[in-house]
Parts: structure tokens; sequence; C-alpha cells
């Protein structure tokens, strides 16, 4: 089956978002000052790895070419973290900030792919499970009061 130039420039979208987040996730690991905080980083920065794995070999399977483009700066252009700025890891909070609006960021591309006519059902499935997990990491966010002033 031969997929829509839309559809494919959405799915490597989000496999370099997921790509991006995990080098966020590493690099707040590796700044963050709170053992707890690091585990946290750590964990979520193995499981968007598995996530990339499991999207690039989806991508592979419907033939879709593979390419990179900075996609943060089209989703989340406010107070985006990147390689060259990131003095705004020092700061645990604002880490956590940071990564909360990601988060969030990340369930809306979900939701955009998944809003697609014949999405294949493996990809469907791998989509759904990811996004769920996603906002799971959300709700630990929130019931942890995680943003108190």
């Amino acid at each position: 089956m031969r997929y829509s130039d839309k559809f494919s420039n959405k799915l490597n979208d989000l496999l370099n978002m997921n790509y991006k987040v995990e080098k966020i996730y590493l690099e707040a690991f590796k700044n963050a000052t709170d053992d707890t905080l690091k585990a946290f980083f750590k964990e979520r920065q193995i499981k968007r790895s598995e996530f990339s794995m499991e999207l690039r070999k989806e991508i592979d399977s419907h033939n879709i070419a593979p390419r990179s483009v900075n996609v943060l700066s089209k989703y989340y252009h406010k107070n985006q973290m990147n390689d060259s700025n990131n003095d705004s890891l020092n700061d645990n909070e604002n880490i956590l900030f940071e990564i909360f609006n990601l988060l969030q960021t990340s369930i809306d591309s979900y939701n955009e792919l998944l809003r697609e006519i014949n999405l294949p059902l493996s990809l469907c499935k791998i989509l759904i499970r990811q996004r769920d997990n996603i906002q799971d990491t959300m709700r630990v966010f929130q019931r942890e009061d995680v943003f108190l002033s």
C-alpha cells in the first residue's frame, strides 16, 4: 500500500520527535540533582528509545523513507529546550515544567497521526499504546503535584 506524503511526513515527524524527547530526557537526567528525578528521567529516556525503535520498525515495514527534521520547532516553539541552550536544565522545577509541556505536545502529535484515515492496524496499536504511556506519565506529574510553587 502506498501512503500519502502527508501521512509519511507525520509519521517521520513523530519518530524524530521521539528521538529529540529521548535526548531531552537524557540531558535532564545528567543535570538533575535529585536522585528520584534522575531515576525518573532515565526511565523515561529508555522508554522513549523503545518507542523510537518500534516506530522505526513500523516505518521500515511500510517502506516509508525516513527523514530527519527539527520537528520540535514545529510543535514546541515557546519554551523549547534545544542542544544549544540548556541553561534552563539547572533548575529541577524548570525541567519538570518544560517536560510536562513537551509531554502534552507529544500527545497532540500522536492524536494528530491517529486521526489519519486508513491507518494500518499494527501502527494504530503502537501509537495508542505509546500515547497512553505518555498520558500515564503526565498523570504522575499531576498526581505528585510537582508544579507546586
